[in-house]
């Protein structure tokens, strides 16, 4: 006969223990000092607000707003973290306290990054700022130019682009991969001084390194917001850390290729330009802020992750929003072949002619917000945003999500319309435009926006001049997103054809 005597200690032991440690947890969040007076959900010990995100957390933290206001807080596992919404309160934090809020967390994998010696990921201080700084000088080098060699391998590429989207007629084409490797082609001619065939083994290296990166980062990295799952998740780090590694020995290997042919009479790329720059930043300076030459050397490879899947992405919405919508696609068609014709390539100088289809590359990235939280950031110091306290090092989320979707800045935010951007005049409504923040705002805005939006522009511009997109009836694409580091379209094919 069984015992109850033998069985019951065990599970009361568990039960008895769990509670301890609850109640442990629960006075250990109350008593701790608060690293905000901001309002929010009731979080749980250990994951926090973690298992209420769901699959889109940029679409359930903005309907957070309507309840708690533009500045909240929820706990990302045991990171107490302020959600900053709205358009007002986010150019208060990114523009009137541009420094207070200009830091980077100091997250387990950012120590992995580029060997822990990333601009991107690192801490706001003097050392970020002269990393800043010459990250910005060296890109203006290559996108300022009146006769700029990168906007002429753009319009290789996109001509290169077009051709591989005619190949199959009458057949199904999915644009990821083309776009993708066409947007990787800039980047290597910005960083290395050429563009690659599609089958060469530096550039399908780079390719993979990129691809195996966003996996895994879009993925999320537990340990960065849940220290204590180092223990149990030590396979999958260790994989995200090879992945690094093979990317560090990829920079090194074009870095040494660069150093052996180096010519400071003929800057040739990127490369090169920061090869320059460690001449040309006295040691004197570098080292009163701790900068090293591998710092400035190894933004090479933060340019590749910034600029790669970011410009793709967004124009693989292109695509999709203009195959969806043919009404707006013909008369993006009709204004380049009234302005620019059939003959020739679309060049910058086209730029300001072309409206409506500024307005159309606007919206796209209005409507998509790829980057809906940009990269994490964190208080330099104690601080206040709208009479809310929030503490030195505390981990806060900029919802760019929010800001797109405002329905008092932009009626019906889901519906892709891009008169909103245009006056009554058929021209770009500038005050409509500065209604978002496409590319981030203050300390941390995006040192490469001039480059992106020569690549959106000539890119789009090129593919719609010459090809027309339609939907295949049997398959329609799905107009959502697939969530991750960036928000890609969910897969789709379109049918291309020729424009005559």
């Amino acid at each position: 006969m069984l015992q109850v005597s033998s069985v019951l200690p065990i599970p009361l032991s568990v039960i008895l223990i769990g509670a301890v440690v609850v109640c442990a947890f629960i006075l250990l969040f109350q008593n701790s000092e608060k690293a905000t007076t901001a309002p929010g959900p009731f979080a749980w010990p250990l994951f926090g607000n973690l298992l209420s995100l769901g699959k889109k957390p940029h679409e359930y933290l903005t309907s957070l707003r309507s309840v708690y206001g533009d500045v909240f807080q929820i706990k990302m596992g045991s990171h107490t973290t302020v959600v900053i919404n709205g358009l007002q309160a986010l150019k208060h934090v990114c523009v009137k306290q541009s420094e207070e809020f200009a830091g980077r967390p100091n997250f387990y994998s950012f120590n992995y990054i580029a060997n822990g010696k990333s601009m991107g990921f690192s801490d706001y201080g003097p050392r970020w700022q002269l990393h800043r700084r010459i990250a910005q000088n060296v890109i203006a080098q290559f996108t300022n130019k009146r006769h700029n060699p990168i906007e002429e391998a753009i319009i290789q590429e996109a001509e290169f682009l077009t051709t591989n989207f005619l190949a199959t007629p009458g057949k199904p084409v999915d644009p990821h991969n083309e776009i993708y490797l066409s947007v990787g082609n800039i980047i290597c001619a910005l960083c290395f001084g050429k563009r690659y065939k599609r089958d060469d083994p530096d550039f399908m290296q780079l390719v993979k390194n990129n691809d195996e990166f966003m996996a895994f980062a879009g993925a999320g990295n537990p340990v960065d917001i849940m220290p204590w799952m180092r223990h149990f998740t030590k396979r999958s780090f260790n994989k995200f850390v090879s992945i690094l590694e093979t990317m560090n020995k990829f920079s090194l290997k074009k870095r040494q290729e660069h150093l052996d042919t180096f010519n400071k009479m003929n800057i040739r790329d990127v490369t090169d330009a920061l090869i320059q720059m460690t001449d040309d930043i006295s040691e004197e300076e570098k080292l009163s802020v701790g900068l090293t030459d591998e710092h400035i050397l190894i933004t090479v490879q933060e340019l590749i992750g910034a600029g790669f899947d970011t410009i793709a992405s967004t124009l693989q919405w292109t695509v999709l929003f203009m195959s969806t919508n043919p009404e707006y696609q013909e008369k993006v068609h009709a204004e380049i072949r009234e302005v620019i014709g059939m003959d020739r390539f679309p060049t910058m100088d086209d730029y300001p002619l072309l409206p409506f289809t500024e307005a159309c590359i606007i919206e796209t990235m209005r409507h998509s917000c790829i980057f809906p939280f940009a990269l994490p950031h964190s208080t330099t110091k104690d601080t206040h945003v709208n009479g809310i306290y929030i503490k030195a090092k505390t981990l806060v989320f900029l919802n760019l999500w929010s800001v797109n979707y405002d329905e008092e800045n932009f009626p019906e935010p889901k519906v892709y319309n891009p008169y909103r951007f245009l006056d009554s005049g058929g021209n770009v409504n500038r005050s409509a435009v500065d209604l978002f923040r496409p590319y981030g705002a203050g300390k941390r805005r995006c040192p490469g926006e001039q480059l992106a939006r020569m690549e959106l522009f000539l890119f789009f511009c090129t593919i719609m001049q010459k090809c027309k997109f339609d939907v295949i009836e049997e398959e329609p694409p799905v107009v959502d997103s697939k969530y991750g580091l960036t928000l890609k379209p969910k897969d789709f094919k379109v049918y291309v054809s020729a424009r005559k």
